[in-house]
């Protein structure tokens, strides 16, 4: 974020302000980091458990995990406004959308693909609700830090796949 200097009037020492649109920025990138790692911290909570299950599940937890703890220290390493920080969070947007997404796969039409419990239809527990909850959080936080273009672009595609799963649960091929 960049920093405006400003002198003190009385004593002539530097002082360092932020405009009001940097601070917000900042609130919300503090705000995405603890979300994603309540998300992370509950995925690596269940890691054990899944990987009772089978070997798969467990790893995907994990996986989930360690990406948003990374998530959480990369988030600082970018000027919010850099067109680095710009495709990161297009990238954290994208991979927290598909956690959600295959959440709610998970307890609508079954475990997709591989592993013991494939097509097994699980059931929503108040841990995984909170993480996934935390997820959609962070998902709108990280669209209020893009440019206005790309933000455009990405909430377009979060309507379409929203109507996408509306229109899924409405003809009845989303239980």
């Amino acid at each position: 974020m960049e920093i405006t200097r400003r002198v003190h009037e009385q004593d002539d020492s530097p002082a360092f302000v932020e405009t009001g649109a940097e601070e917000g920025a900042k609130r919300t990138i503090y705000a995405a980091a603890a979300l994603s790692l309540v998300a992370a911290l509950v995925h690596l909570w269940a890691t054990p458990g899944h990987l009772e299950e089978w070997w798969g599940y467990g790893a995907f937890m994990l996986g989930a995990a360690l990406a948003q703890g990374a998530f959480v220290a990369a988030l600082f390493s970018f000027r919010p406004e850099s067109g680095l920080a710009q495709r990161f969070y297009v990238a954290a947007i994208a991979g927290n959308l598909a956690i959600v997404l295959l959440y709610l796969a998970t307890r609508t039409v079954g475990i997709p693909f591989f592993g013991p419990h494939a097509g097994e239809v699980e059931s929503p527990g108040l841990l995984d609700m909170s993480s996934t909850v935390a997820e959609m959080r962070v998902i709108i936080a990280l669209v209020t830090l893009l440019g206005g273009r790309l933000r455009g672009g990405i909430v377009t595609v979060l309507l379409v796949v929203g109507a996408g799963i509306w229109a899924l649960r409405l003809t009845g091929l989303l239980t």
